[in-house]
């Protein structure tokens, strides 16, 4: 099978392997889509962060297709069932795992799950532990469903635990208006009454954030924070770009007792301190979410409030998209490669 691999000292390569054997509890997944993160351009330059034996792997975390083959102790699933992967698995048995939080499984770092150091979703077929395997409802299509497991799950964990700052008369703030941006847009929409701002320097993707129910649309560059005080502050910012300049505008934009959510993977930092955040304020980050979070959010999609905007191209084009991913020139919504 064709597949986009992670080479051992970084960089990418479209190369044939062979298709995975399924084990006694694993599902093997025919592809129908693999959605594009730019995480993925960052694990391509330092894949020893996620593997440690000197191997290459398959890369890709957002994937969705249909049932192929299972194990001979996987129940609840049939060939050909439609389903999402969610990527961030752990071991299944150590404390972490079996109290709800497999994406922070300390038994099998560095790897952290498929495209994580395993073999991820960019590739005809994608073999995957059974209980990872979400099953998709009638009316969503595969091929642009597995976005919802990253650019979806992602701000769907951080909205979700952030509800107590979501209620009447609030503000939620979403910086970055991408990938992950277009889709927490939506969810704010379909989970809380608040005021929903976005703030982007693409004009396109402001126009974008406007269609799928966003409040208001910023420039960054156009005294967007002041903007955002002018409402009162806001009660929720979550930072999906991550670098210097954004978490300074996202801690200018809250509201006193209100909260700062860094999801955005740019590794900035900004100052803390008693006279350098507003009174009260929480800053915290946030990282993807688990399988039963995924389930609640494809709920969401089945019923209409979620969609996933997409591109599509081949997996021979997947290494000169991450180049433009990398540049910010990918355009509004997700890129997905179909095998």
């Amino acid at each position: 099978m064709r597949a986009v691999r992670v080479l051992p000292a970084g960089g990418l390569e479209v190369a044939d392997v062979p298709v995975p054997a399924v084990g006694a509890d694993e599902v093997l997944v025919k592809v129908a889509g693999a959605g594009l993160c730019h995480s993925d351009c960052m694990i391509s330059k330092v894949p020893s962060v996620y593997r440690s034996d000197g191997q290459g792997f398959t890369i890709g975390h957002e994937t969705a297709g249909w049932v192929e083959a299972v194990g001979p102790d996987v129940r609840g699933l049939s060939v050909g069932q439609p389903v999402v992967v969610h990527a961030e698995f752990g071991c299944g048995q150590c404390p972490t795992c079996v109290g709800g939080h497999e994406r922070y499984c300390p038994a099998i770092k560095p790897a952290a799950g498929a495209g994580l150091g395993y073999d991820g979703g960019l590739a005809e077929f994608l073999r995957v532990p059974a209980r990872t395997v979400v099953t998709l409802p009638d009316g969503l299509d595969p091929v642009d469903a597995g976005p919802l497991d990253d650019a979806g799950l992602t701000p769907y964990h951080a909205i979700r635990a952030s509800m107590p700052w979501l209620g009447g008369g609030s503000v939620a703030t979403v910086i970055g208006i991408g990938g992950l941006g277009h889709l927490a847009v939506q969810i704010l929409r379909a989970v809380s009454p608040a005021t929903i701002v976005a703030v982007e320097p693409d004009p396109r993707r402001r126009e974008f954030a406007l269609e799928l129910g966003a409040d208001l649309a910023l420039d960054p560059a156009d005294g967007a924070a002041a903007q955002v005080r002018a409402l009162g502050g806001s009660s929720l910012v979550l930072d999906l770009v991550g670098v210097d300049d954004t978490l300074a505008l996202a801690v200018a934009c809250a509201a006193e007792r209100g909260k700062v959510v860094c999801i955005g993977a740019g590794l900035g930092s900004t100052p803390f301190g008693l006279m350098r955040t507003p009174w009260e304020c929480v800053l915290q980050t946030s990282y993807s979410g688990e399988a039963w979070e995924l389930r609640e959010l494809v709920a969401l999609a089945a019923a209409g409030k979620v969609r996933v905007s997409a591109s599509h191209i081949t997996l021979d084009e997947v290494p000169a998209a991450y180049d433009r991913l990398d540049r910010a020139e990918q355009g509004v919504g997700r890129t997905i490669a179909i095998p």
